[in-house]
């Protein structure tokens, strides 16, 4: 007989407590099968299912391009960075609504076997930040200018998995993390201007993720799990459709539900879903199948309604309830992936969106010209900076222009501030006369929207007591 390691005996313990809770629920289904599942109570189990897993689901649509499907043009692999090395612009439509003021560096954390390191060199007082996000969405932790500081760092991210005996002391701070796959979206800002991207593109070639055992100096560590089968992502297969069950299924022995979770996960064993489960429709009657469909089409539609309706209008701007840690709310996680993927935490950045103007009306290049004034004692309040990027309304994305400028804010070049303080930012799509061009912001000839991006902010824009301006047409 071979000997066991312990990390391999601590595997196999693990998967021995997943079976037993698996087993723990099924009393509960044990009694509840002595009572035929009707067509009502499997609609409402369907819908509060794809509620409750819609947003897993999305976020597995940019592991399979970042890390599966190797001809994703946002291809990297797990653990090796995507230094993207242009700013977002009106040809970039892959994301829709995406910033204009930083460089992205993407990956995702495979954390099956062992924990990762990650090595960030020191960033001055350039803004920069590592957002980690779990398969769940929740924003986990982060790392940069707000959280670790400006002078970098070395940080460990541990997974649901790891056995492996942990030197704390060796690094500036721990990370865990309940899901085996862990997306890190890091954002390093820049002026625009070519000699600050270069300084920037030296930064990101600095950042480095390590496997514990080579930072080390170790062998690597056995490997106990294997790289599952990823299924091929498919949206037309997924919105509205039971097959997003059977992925949220597959899912959900990749990362471990919360156990305030249990009983969630104890009514849906009654169709079938949850870790370990194996959920097939065609194995229910046709009037269960009928009443499973259409509960799944009713969640559908109850999350695009949510998304629409995430926030409250003050003066033309829409606010958005805290994002980035859902708890419980699954509708509301949902609707926030189905909208806003990868939002940061209110301490880090908030986005507040103006749609309509200073009397109510929708935003329109055709319909006039726009002012958004700020007194001096008025201007967003950020430890960061902050910006204004404007959009076409039916493709969400930015708008093209002479000037190539798709947004303003603190840090544009040759800003002008009125002798008292204040500043006026012109939105129309012309330039407007003499000195008032260098405060133009390109708008459309038809219906447009913009976002405010705060970095850093200060506690009076993160608990509502600053709001933006409203615009006025002119």
């Amino acid at each position: 007989m071979l000997a066991r390691t312990p990390r391999q005996i601590s595997i196999k313990l693990r998967w021995l407590c997943a079976c037993l809770w698996v087993i723990s629920i099924m009393p509960a289904q044990g009694m509840a099968a002595e009572q035929p599942l009707t067509a009502d109570e499997a609609e409402r189990l369907a819908e509060e299912a794809y509620t409750y897993g819609f947003a897993i689901v999305e976020n597995y649509k940019a592991l399979f391009g970042m890390c599966v499907y190797g001809k994703s043009p946002q291809y990297s692999g797990f653990n090796h960075y995507l230094h993207g090395r242009k700013l977002f612009g009106p040809q970039y439509k892959t994301v829709v609504s995406a910033n204009n003021d930083t460089f992205y560096s993407t990956t995702w954390a495979d954390l099956r076997d062992e924990p990762l390191v990650i090595q960030v060199p020191p960033t001055g007082d350039r803004y920069f930040v590592i957002q980690l996000v779990d398969m769940f969405t929740d924003n986990i932790a982060y790392i940069g200018t707000r959280a670790t500081g400006k002078q970098g760092g070395t940080f460990l991210l541990v997974g649901p998995d790891n056995t492996i005996s942990v030197p704390a002391n060796k690094f500036d701070r721990v990370i865990t993390a309940r899901s085996r796959y862990v997306a890190l979206a890091t954002r390093t800002a820049t002026d625009g201007t070519p000699a600050d991207a270069k300084q920037v593109f030296a930064l990101q070639e600095k950042l480095k993720l390590i496997p514990l055992h080579q930072y080390l100096g170790k062998p690597p560590f056995p490997v106990t799990l294997q790289m599952p089968e990823f299924p091929v992502y498919n949206a037309k297969q997924l919105y509205a459709q039971p097959k997003l069950l059977t992925y949220l299924n597959l899912f959900l022995t990749w990362e471990s539900p919360t156990k305030d979770e249990k009983g969630l996960m104890e009514r849906l064993a009654r169709i079938h879903v949850g870790p370990y489960q194996r959920f097939d429709i065609a194995e229910f009657p046709p009037s269960v199948q009928r009443a499973i469909r259409s509960g799944i089409a009713r969640a559908h539609k109850r999350i695009v309604a949510k998304a629409e309706h995430l926030g409250q209008r003050i003066h033309g701007w829409v606010y958005t309830p805290p994002m980035g840690h859902y708890g419980q709310d699954y509708l509301f996680r949902s609707a926030v992936a189905y909208k806003f993927i990868y939002t940061n935490s209110p301490e880090e950045a908030i986005y507040p969106i103006a749609e309509r103007d200073s009397k109510d009306r929708p935003l329109n290049g055709a319909k006039g010209r726009y002012i958004l004034h700020f007194d001096a004692d008025q201007l967003p309040p950020v430890d960061a900076f902050w910006s204004m990027t404007i959009y076409h309304s039916d493709t969400r994305l930015m708008v093209e222009n002479p000037i190539h400028r798709y947004a303003i804010g603190d840090r544009t070049k040759g800003l002008k501030y009125e002798p008292d303080g204040s500043l006026n930012i012109y939105i129309q799509p012309h330039p407007p006369a003499g000195s008032k061009a260098a405060n133009w912001l390109p708008a459309p000839n038809g219906r447009f929207y913009i976002i405010a991006r705060l970095y850093m902010p200060k506690q009076s824009a993160v608990d509502g007591s600053y709001r933006l301006p409203p615009l006025r047409r002119e």
